[in-house]
């Protein structure tokens, strides 16, 4: 016959599994990531803190740059903003205040922001042709993803679209390349 837990125990029990679980479990890959918002009025790049996902790095790079950039000079920049993204484990002392995601005030004041760099008074405004490219670093080797706009400033995955995949030591001009290519698939989607 099974004996009955009482609360006090069933939650010992299911706590002690977790932190087995926890213990067994392996730990993330280490990755770089960024962000390029190709905008009509600017460019947008930002590197992340990474763990598991990723969040803006407010120690990180976060540039503002021309709407139109040649091939190798957003191949440059995109590759900066990698090289400053930072992998945080959970006993890092800035995990609290980085590994976060932004309030709705912090989002609105960006929002605002953007529009005032960008000249116009709506989101819709802001984001009419814009692309968005997310970068990951991992094992050596760059993924591209491109972002389809969604509305209200939220992006979505591309439904049958492969990522693009470069060696990390891929030059500069062959970087920026497919990052103009990722960006017209986000602008046209």
């Amino acid at each position: 016959m099974r004996k009955v837990l009482t609360t006090e125990e069933w939650i010992a029990k299911r706590r002690a599994e977790a932190a087995e679980r926890k213990k067994r479990a392996k730990p993330p890959k280490v990755s770089k990531d960024a962000i390029i918002n190709a905008h009509r009025a600017f460019t947008k790049i930002v590197s992340f803190a990474v763990y598991r996902s990723g969040c803006p790095d407010p120690k990180g790079y976060n540039e503002y740059l021309e709407p139109n950039m040649n091939a190798e000079d957003i191949g440059r920049e995109a590759r900066a903003a990698l090289m400053a993204s930072r992998f945080i484990t959970p006993d890092h002392p800035e995990w609290e205040s980085i590994m976060r995601f932004p309030t709705k005030e912090e989002i609105k004041a960006l929002d605002e922001a953007e529009k005032a760099r960008a000249g116009v008074k709506t989101l819709k405004a802001l984001y009419n042709g814009a692309g968005s490219v997310t970068l990951t670093l991992q094992d050596a080797k760059i993924r591209l993803k491109p972002w389809r706009y969604r509305g209200r400033s939220s992006w979505e995955g591309i439904r049958g679209h492969e990522d693009t995949v470069l060696p990390e030591d891929v030059s500069d001009e062959a970087f920026g390349k497919a990052i103009l290519d990722a960006l017209d698939v986000s602008r046209s989607a």
